[in-house]
């Protein structure tokens, strides 16, 4: 027998400091995975409300038979020179609505929904009848 032996600690010591850096490689992954997940879902959720404020803009029109100074005292918006203009400043958004095209009894117009810096979320063409019956 010799009298000689090699310690096996510096072989489990790397084994540890291999195993400390796999794990720290996956967490940091996972945390890029949350914090791409969470944005996504934030974006998804303002499209949706984005969404929802350009089809209640529609209805109001709808329901009005197209006059926008009712749509406006409904919605607390200000008319434009080519539609009305709505901020919602809860959700950080702007809802817009322009016409476009008119015939005897048809209004086309463009509702857009966008974010404070002027960014567009959502837009939609719109169709509604205008005049008719209250």
């Amino acid at each position: 027998m010799s009298g000689y032996e090699r310690s096996k600690a510096p072989l489990a010591l790397m084994e540890q400091i291999i195993m400390i850096l796999v794990f720290a490689l996956a967490s940091a992954v996972c945390l890029q995975a949350f914090v791409y997940s969470d944005r996504l879902s934030r974006t998804d959720e303002q499209k949706q409300n984005a969404m929802t404020k350009a089809q209640l803009v529609t209805e109001y029109c709808k329901g009005c038979q197209g006059d926008l100074e009712r749509v406006s005292e409904a919605m607390g918006a200000e008319l434009t020179e080519d539609g009305l203009r709505a901020a919602c400043p809860e959700e950080g958004m702007v809802v817009s609505l322009r016409l476009t095209e008119q015939t005897d009894y048809l209004q086309k117009a463009v509702v857009s929904v966008t974010d404070q810096d002027g960014a567009d979320i959502y837009h939609m063409d719109i169709a509604y009848q205008i005049g008719g019956r209250p």
